[in-house]
């Protein structure tokens, strides 16, 4: 089984993986989370925190294990788990989330604007220090949390913090093309309404054609589909350990 470390999406903390961490576990595999940097804090990450802060922090983790580990990351995550192994040659794989999928040069901003629709927008405020942004009141049960339960969709509204606008406007540096040098899968929710399917698979196929699974999902299965994430995460490990 894999070590794997799992990078939240914007707005968000480690939090979010508390219903996937033991179902990965079930499955024999080692799991990490963390929060990204500033986003244990309460009122959310400072606006001076960059793309390469969250790349550091994840591949920090990532050199700290006795065995190569495998990243997945969720929408923002995406681009975390893009810029890591600039930092570290001890990660394996990368599987994407719902998530933003950079090549050198790329922004999550940039990609993000290439979408054919974009329902999140409607629901982002800034935040009054101008570096931040905030989801309204409730507006993850809509953008994020749709097919959850409403006791979920309460607790996890209750949780979003602000986010740093930089790490989403900065480009990917990956000079040396090691994140494009590693197997990646991606796993595609086929119910999103904050990172669109179309936007999804476009990012995939732009890498390489990479190989994905789709999952009939809003932005978070790790809440709505544990088990079923569970699965087709161990699904797409097994993929690149074949493509080997």
């Amino acid at each position: 089984m894999s070590t794997l470390i799992l990078v939240h999406g914007a707005w968000h903390g480690a939090w979010c993986w508390d219903k996937l961490v033991p179902a990965l576990e079930a499955k024999g595999h080692k799991v990490l989370t963390l929060d990204l940097p500033g986003h244990e804090l309460p009122d959310g990450a400072p606006a001076t925190t960059t793309l390469e802060d969250y790349g550091r922090a994840v591949a920090s983790l990532a050199n700290a294990q006795s065995e190569q580990v495998i990243l997945v990351g969720h929408s923002m995550g995406g681009g975390v788990i893009s810029q890591a192994p600039s930092y570290s040659a001890n990660i394996a794989g990368l599987i994407y989330l719902a998530a933003f999928v950079l090549q050198h040069g790329d922004s999550i901003a940039a990609l993000a604007r290439a979408s054919e629709v974009d329902e999140l927008s409607d629901h982002v405020d800034m935040a009054p220090d101008g570096g931040r942004t905030v989801i309204q009141d409730g507006a993850g049960s809509i953008v994020f949390y749709e097919d959850c339960s409403e006791d979920d969709q309460t607790a996890a509204n209750a949780r979003l913090i602000p986010q740093p606008i930089q790490p989403l406007m900065d480009s990917l540096e990956d000079m040396e093309g090691r994140a494009m040098a590693l197997p990646a899968v991606g796993i595609i929710c086929t119910q999103d309404r904050a990172v669109h399917p179309g936007l999804q698979r476009m990012m995939c196929e732009a890498r390489n054609h990479m190989p994905t699974h789709d999952m009939d999902a809003s932005h978070s299965p790790f809440m709505s589909r544990p088990q079923e994430l569970a699965d087709l995460i161990t699904r797409a490990i097994s993929d690149m350990e074949n493509a080997a």
